[in-house]
């Protein structure tokens, strides 16, 4: 099999599942790729490229030790790879970082979606945007990136730098408001409605991205018919539009700070 840095991982793996050992073996970041409900999830959304960000690593590491494997590296692929580097980097270089630290807010349970929106939308032309956590906000990378920013992604001790910048004033620039799906009085009804339907999960003890991974395998599951009760600790504002985008609904019933629970149904 050919392959550059736009071949999906779930391409690879399906060509070669032995290729998942060989990833793994890399470094930790992608050991994930052993979870079957990451690599269910995830592997059909990223690219070699993709992965290389996440690990931290060389886009051509990669595609080096798949080719050790027996995988065929396009003749053009490495040029193209440095091109693409160099006019990354270029987005970033020489620009003023505005620093936002994630972890705060997540220690209390509370989702950094709003203020991360605040903070972007105050970010001032030709600034960057840093935000800091303990992992790489793959929601966020994508709903951003198809709001023209463009991105890349550091690991240093333990700790996740994402960094984002704005590049293309021709896509529309209208940032995703947050979106409150609190409602106890339709949760209530839902609950009887669905009786003796509902699946259920609860992810309050899972590390990110496992709740959201673990959720959306979930719906994979339900029949038309079934619903899904989920235990969390807060309304995931990232989830709800990879939950539109198949076609499912999402109600919360906020108990306390830490303490939600959720029904997510077919439309």
């Amino acid at each position: 099999m050919k392959i550059n840095s736009n071949t999906k991982i779930s391409d690879i793996i399906k060509e070669n599942e032995g290729a998942i050992d060989t990833i793994a073996t890399i470094n930790k970041h992608f050991k994930k790729l052993k979870n079957p409900i990451l690599r269910k999830v995830l592997a059909p959304r990223v690219t070699i490229a993709d992965a290389a960000k996440i690990g931290g690593v060389t886009t051509e590491l990669l595609l080096d030790r798949l080719s050790s494997i027996g995988f065929e590296i396009a003749n053009d692929t490495n040029e193209k790879l440095q091109n693409h580097s160099t006019e990354e980097e270029n987005h970033f270089k020489e620009k003023e970082i505005v620093e936002f630290d994630a972890r705060p807010e997540l220690e209390k349970g509370v989702d950094p979606f709003k203020s991360i929106m605040r903070e972007l939308k105050s970010l001032p032309d030709g600034k960057v945007l840093k935000i800091i956590n303990t992992f790489e906000p793959l929601p966020l990378i994508k709903i951003l990136s198809e709001k023209g920013y463009a991105y890349k992604v550091e690991r240093e001790n333990g700790l996740v730098y994402t960094y984002f910048t704005k590049i293309n004033e021709g896509i529309s620039s209208d940032l995703p408001q947050e979106i409150i799906e609190d409602n106890p009085e339709l949760f209530d009804k839902l609950v009887k409605r669905f009786e003796d339907k509902l699946k259920e999960v609860d992810v309050r003890q899972l590390e990110m991205p496992l709740p959201m991974v673990t959720i959306l395998q979930e719906i994979e599951t339900l029949n038309t018919d079934e619903a899904l009760f989920v235990h969390h600790k807060r309304i995931p504002q990232f989830l709800l539009s990879e939950l539109e985008q198949r076609g499912y609904n999402l109600v919360g019933k906020k108990l306390d700070e830490a303490n939600t629970k959720l029904i997510i149904y077919k439309k």
